[in-house]
């Protein structure tokens, strides 16, 4: 029941409470089944689905709510309105705590790619046949043998050192919040400790493409 619980931390995240509030209320017999079930499938009504089914059409339920509050509060929308927001190379160590944002991404119509360190990161934009348009990045993670704590600066440095000019933020902790200014001291983008600003930080770089008119 993993999906269920990132879903409802989904959901509990977004900004506004009201919105939240109407997600939970509308979806909440879906959630409820799927947490009862003890198998693969469940019932509902006549209809007999799988737990992934439910899991899926979940996803895309929040990440339409996510895209719709991103494009109302988008940083910028009057140059995001022009481009797509096709490509994102998103740098983490431990992938599964982003397993529900990437999801809502990809429902979205976003291509995700996933690396592991700033090695990774780097590795992956040099041979990236078509450019990212956003780089995501952790603050804090396990590299070369030892906890970087600064990990996403130095990914930043690095990036900017080599000429790459693609936006980067910072998705983590609220010390990555404390460390906004020498985020943007070093060349980040922006810094977001939640998926609602995390969504709108991206919303600024260009439009979701699944909601591209």
């Amino acid at each position: 029941m993993k999906d269920a619980t990132e879903l409802i931390r989904a959901l509990t995240g977004l900004a506004w409470p009201l919105m939240a509030g109407v997600a939970l209320w509308r979806l909440f017999p879906l959630i409820k089944e799927i947490v009862r079930s003890r198998g693969f499938t469940i019932k509902v009504g006549e209809a007999e689905v799988t737990v992934q089914e439910y899991s899926e059409s979940l996803i895309r339920a929040t990440a339409e709510i996510q895209g719709r509050l991103a494009t109302v509060s988008a940083v910028a929308p009057q140059t995001a309105d022009s481009r797509t927001l096709d490509r994102i190379l998103w740098v983490d160590d431990r992938p599964k705590n982003n397993l529900t944002e990437v999801a809502q991404l990809r429902a979205l119509g976003v291509e995700v790619s996933l690396a592991k360190s700033t090695d990774e990161g780097l590795q992956a934009l040099a041979g990236a046949q078509r450019p990212f348009d956003a780089i995501l990045s952790d603050m804090s993670r396990k590299e070369r043998f030892r906890n970087n704590s600064t990990a996403g600066l130095d990914l930043i440095r690095a990036l900017r050192a080599g000429g790459q000019t693609t936006p980067v933020f910072v998705y983590a902790t609220a010390r990555a919040v404390a460390l906004r200014a020498e985020v943007t001291e070093a060349g980040g983008s922006g810094v977001a400790a939640s998926s609602t600003e995390l969504f709108q930080l991206l919303r600024g770089v260009g439009e979701f493409p699944a909601q591209r008119g």
